[in-house]
């Protein structure tokens, strides 16, 4: 099925001259996202709805445009289209493939629960929460931002030996450098 917004956000991208939302594309297509969505539907659907339009469109797109010598980023807050020698190796990742799958089902669209939507909207906060946390987190282990996960593992590795309380050390450090690998376990996971 082709998304009847396909249009309107193409049109947008390639008249921008720097990147654009997700948001600044929903209310670029609000009044039309509307006309598509059931009415007497669960808020959270609605919210959820808007967004699997606005990025089934944009993942259409960025199929479609492969071929035409183009890249479209796509980042909640940084949408771009980018020519393919702008960025070298055009290859998706496993994460934009992955989302790519989801955005391009239609099933998802109506399939989704209330229930879904809130688990959805919770891991959304905590990934959004834990990157917010991620600099101190690499400041409590010592390490780099571009720090590799081997080297993280083995931070945590050795400075929760020397904190356990076991050994000798102090429990409220040996949280605090736990608290500090989840967080990056769980950036490292939506990388």
């Amino acid at each position: 099925m082709i998304n009847p917004l396909v249009i309107s956000i193409l049109g947008h991208l390639r008249k921008q001259n720097s990147a654009c939302s997700l948001i600044d594309l929903v209310n670029l297509c609000e009044e039309r996202i509307l006309s598509l969505i059931q009415k007497g539907t669960d808020a959270q659907i609605v919210i959820f709805q808007k967004n699997f339009f606005v990025m089934n469109a944009l993942y259409q797109i960025q199929r479609d445009i492969q071929a035409e010598g183009f890249l479209l980023s796509i980042f909640p807050l940084e949408i771009s289209l980018v020519p393919h020698h702008v960025v070298g190796n055009s290859a998706l990742t496993t994460r934009d493939t992955e989302l790519a799958n989801y955005y391009l089902d239609w099933s998802n669209l109506d399939t989704v629960t209330v229930e879904e939507v809130d688990e959805l909207f919770a891991h959304f906060w905590q990934g959004y929460h834990a990157v917010d946390k991620l600099g101190a987190a690499l400041t409590t282990l010592g390490l780099k931002h571009d720090s590799q996960w081997t080297e993280i593992h083995q931070a945590y590795q050795k400075k929760i030996f020397t904190s356990h309380p076991d050994k000798g050390g102090n429990a409220n450090d040996f949280i605090e450098i736990r608290e500090a690998y989840e967080i990056l376990k769980f950036s490292h996971q939506l990388a």
